[in-house]
């Protein structure tokens, strides 16, 4: 996904790849964990079917759930976190 690289060596490691205002949460814990769906069937990426689907009450809930919290993670950049944590240990 190109989060993160290493480097060999003495002073080796692991860093970021890219700047972290160009890394989002979303992508990472996708490259992590997989698909931000909660269940199968509302998952863009990895849809699972349903019989119900067509007739399922739930799944429109679902699928605002998905869609609220990939809203807040594909906003949210490592550089957001950072400037949070800093702001809270300035109080």
């Amino acid at each position: 996904v190109g989060v993160v690289r290493s480097k060999r060596g003495a002073q080796g490691g692991y860093y970021l790849a890219r700047p972290p205002e160009a890394i989002t949460l979303g992508e990472v814990i996708r490259a992590m964990d997989g698909p931000l769906a909660p269940i199968g069937c509302v998952s863009v990426t990895a849809h699972e079917f349903c019989p119900r689907e067509a007739s399922c009450g739930l799944k429109p809930v679902w699928r605002q759930a998905r869609d609220a919290v990939a809203d807040i993670l594909d906003n949210t950049t490592f550089a957001d976190v950072c400037q949070r944590e800093r702001e809270i240990r300035e109080k």
